[in-house]
């Protein structure tokens, strides 16, 4: 999908969204299972050569910015998930239909909402936040104080946020 000069198909742009697909993967309860290379944004076909054949590593991918951003990305979220308990809860919904995508995560210890926006243009989100008061966005420690739980976010295509209701360490 392309806006503009917004393309899903350019290297940069697709693993960002990749950084923000991993932000809804690893934060919904359940196991995980990464395809070799995925956490470098592999980028071969899985039908290449055939799809049960082993697959070099990609070795050069560690050298690229980008890439790493995805391993680093993909780890702190994998970090934090072993480190909370919020990510074992039962007590969870998912708002999955739509291009402007939300995850609440409900536990004693914190509430955490993920919200995404996997479309190509930038849209206003609800992010029906669990509660008012101070919530932390994990990925930049900046923090926002919700008034108003449906205060809809204004968000970038591609843009996510990763949200806490107690802060954690910044990765």
């Amino acid at each position: 999908a392309v806006s503009g000069s917004y393309s899903v198909k350019d290297t940069s742009t697709a693993l960002e969204r990749m950084e923000m697909a991993g932000a809804f993967y690893f934060t919904i309860p359940g196991p995980k299972m990464i395809w070799m290379g995925g956490e470098l944004g592999y980028d071969v076909s899985i039908n290449n050569p055939c799809r049960t054949c082993n697959r070099p590593f990609r070795w050069n991918y560690t050298g690229v910015a980008e890439r790493q951003s995805v391993y680093d990305i993909w780890s702190a979220l994998i970090a934090l998930r072993k480190a909370e308990p919020v990510f074992r809860t039962a007590n969870f919904n998912m708002q999955l239909s739509s291009l402007q995508k939300t995850i609440h995560l409900n536990h004693s210890s914190m509430n955490v909402t993920v919200v995404g926006n996997f479309g190509v243009t930038a849209s206003n989100l609800n992010p029906v936040f669990q509660q008012t008061g101070w919530w932390y966005d994990y990925f930049s420690g900046d923090s926002i104080f919700v008034n108003n739980v449906t205060s809809p976010l204004f968000l970038q295509p591609g843009e996510y946020h990763l949200y806490t209701s107690r802060k954690p360490s910044v990765p």
